[in-house]
């Protein structure tokens, strides 16, 4: 459905337009009313109308007047005038400014529904012609920012100047922007360009956006999930926050992260293609701040390319993680990566080195992981292709020797239960005979002091109260045969001394070997 704006002096006259007209049967819609050419040029600039219907004679500003100023603003606009003066003068006048038609007052319903019919055609001539036009206008700009020749480039340049004059003078301050969108969060999509569902209405809403945030520069789709963008700088102008509050506005309605690399400024058209450039070399620097950054050209070092050393944090992290000292592992990882983002180290050779790290490790352990079935992870490929931020590597290689430090603590948790359920099976096996903690470390093949540790932290109870425990359901189940003395018991639960026998008895069940004899027969 089209729009229409309508502008008349005559109040009456105003109301009957907007109301009594069966508009909607033409396939056209009243966005606002005006009172005179002043007022109707604000409507215009903010409601962007395709047809006006204005009356010629107004005060403040007339209808004329108002109608160059509206062609001004935008010149696909279709002006049709209405005028009780059926004067050769005024219609002249209206074919100057490229009027769509003219109505004379009373207007006659039918006359009114043919013109609207030709001008609603017009419209979409005109929209078709925009169409066309911005084609081509892309098409140039492409080819403008992949030229290689300085000599094809001034051609290109000129042919883009003389399709949009206004916009893209031949000298002017110019910066190019390269914008790039990508997944976010904990999926295991984020970083990854977004999938195609989501980048047409990504696309539909950044286009939106810009226009709302006043961008009057040219902005094409570049490639999946990208855009090239080349405008100019107005003095005192700060694109910056503009190109910051677009990144906010789009990860407030699409779980994305823009971000957008940033030219120095040209001074002409033709620098174009070295500042798209920079802007996509800019953009690769959120391979260091990681994804929804806004990464200016200027402000950025050139990345290093010195070798990295990573064989002193391996060996660090084999013995930290052999350790099990997880969160000492953890520091020893940031802090290698921390050194590389403050020195810049280009993304090639931090890739290289992270594989050394990861591999490195892995290979120490590699034993460990048979024997405790972990499965293997191409390390290699992960870096070199799936993570697209050092971030994201940091977390890789924080991720796999995380694992391995779980690994080898739960095996050292199987490893001691093993210990405690060896010596569980010794005391079993010998309560009867004069059995020490001494006797017993000799048998699991540890020191004495290590395994009483370990057994209480692992039961809650010493080893010795295990024996002595066992040794005393013993005895009580041996007191219930008459026929067995005292010290004959004592004996064959592991007691020489008979003594000692009836005093641990005593202390353990609150009677003596005897007093229990009788109280059970």
């Amino acid at each position: 459905m089209y729009t229409i704006l309508i502008v008349d002096d005559e109040r009456l006259e105003l109301e009957a337009f907007s109301e009594n007209v069966p508009w909607a049967s033409m396939g056209i819609r009243v966005v606002g009313t005006a009172k005179n050419g002043r007022e109707a040029l604000e409507l215009t600039q903010r409601l962007n109308p395709d047809i006006i219907l204005t009356d010629v004679r107004m005060p403040i500003m007339d209808g004329l007047e108002f109608a160059k100023r509206a062609k001004q603003h935008d010149k696909k606009v279709k002006i049709v005038f209405l005028s009780g003066h059926d004067e050769f003068q005024y219609i002249k006048t209206a074919l100057a400014v490229e009027a769509s038609g003219y109505l004379l007052k009373p207007i006659d319903m039918e006359e009114l529904a043919q013109l609207m019919e030709k001008v609603k055609a017009k419209c979409e001539e005109a929209k078709l012609t925009a169409q066309s036009e911005e084609l081509a206008k892309d098409k140039l700009l492409r080819l403008l920012l992949t030229e290689d020749s300085p000599e094809h480039r001034s051609k290109l340049a000129e042919q883009l100047h003389q399709l949009e004059r206004a916009g893209l003078p031949h000298f002017a301050s110019y910066r190019a922007a390269y914008l790039s969108v990508n997944n976010c969060g904990d999926s295991d999509e984020a970083g990854e360009p977004v999938s195609d569902p989501i980048q047409s209405s990504v696309r539909e809403s950044l286009y939106r956006c810009l226009r709302a945030l006043g961008y009057t520069g040219r902005c094409l789709d570049w490639e999946a999930g990208a855009f090239a963008a080349l405008y100019r700088i107005e003095p005192g102008g700060d694109d910056e926050a503009m190109w910051e509050r677009l990144q906010q506005l789009l990860a407030e309605d699409f779980p994305i992260r823009l971000t957008i690399g940033l030219s120095r400024m040209g001074e002409r058209l033709e620098d174009a293609y070295a500042l798209f450039r920079e802007a996509r070399l800019a953009g690769e620097h959120v391979f260091y701040e990681g994804s929804g950054s806004l990464l200016v050209a200027e402000r950025l070092r050139e990345p290093a390319t010195g070798e990295i050393d990573a064989e002193e944090t391996k060996a660090l992290l084999c013995k930290l993680i052999g350790h099990q000292q997880s969160e000492e592992t953890e520091v020893a990882i940031s802090r290698f990566f921390q050194k590389l983002r403050e020195c810049r180290a280009h993304r090639h050779l931090v890739r290289t080195a992270a594989v050394r790290l990861a591999a490195g490790v892995l290979k120490h352990f590699g034993a460990a992981m048979k024997e405790l079935s972990l499965p293997l992870t191409n390390s290699e490929w992960t870096i070199m292709n799936d993570c697209q931020t050092m971030a994201e590597i940091e977390a890789h290689v924080q991720d796999i020797c995380h694992r391995l430090v779980m690994a080898l603590s739960e095996k050292d948790k199987d490893r001691h239960q093993h210990v405690v359920r060896h010596i569980r099976s010794i005391i079993e096996a010998s309560f009867h005979k004069p059995l020490t903690v001494e006797d017993i470390a000799r048998e699991v093949y540890l020191s004495p002091n290590y395994i009483r540790t370990l057994f209480k932290e692992k039961t809650g109870q010493t080893i010795l109260e295990v024996i002595t425990r066992k040794r005393m359901e013993h005895a009580s189940a041996l007191l219930a045969d008459k026929s067995l003395k005292i010290h004959e018991v004592a004996i064959r639960v592991g007691y020489e001394n008979v003594s000692y026998f009836c005093s641990i008895f005593q202390k353990t069940t609150g009677h003596t070997p005897n007093g229990y004899r009788k109280q059970i027969c």
